[in-house]
């Protein structure tokens, strides 16, 4: 089996939350080298913007005024985290947060 870069394993993490419009699912996956969106809002699968290096993934999210925040926080290769932010706070598009490891 050929490696796929920093590990031969994917990695999983998914926020989920309801409002008035219905469900809505946000699935972050791995495939060891890089992070990418698939998410849900009703009406099918569909695969988001989100394309960021990543080895190990984790997410979060809460309500705010306007919507709801997704945080995720992508390693790269055990060294260093990255937090990636999308919500109201910034129109829907993916940026880079102010996360450092401590």
């Amino acid at each position: 089996m050929a490696s796929n870069g920093a590990s031969d394993s994917i990695g999983t993490a998914a926020v989920s939350w309801t409002d008035s419009t219905g469900v809505h699912i946000r699935v972050y996956s791995t495939d060891g080298d890089n992070v990418t969106e698939r998410y849900n809002d009703g009406d099918g699968w569909k695969t988001g913007t989100l394309n960021v290096p990543g080895s190990e993934v984790s997410a979060t999210c809460w309500a705010v005024e306007g919507g709801y925040t997704v945080r995720l926080y992508a390693t790269v290769q055990f060294e260093s985290t990255t937090e990636w932010c999308n919500g109201p706070d910034t129109k829907g598009e993916w940026v880079k947060g102010a996360y450092t490891p401590g």
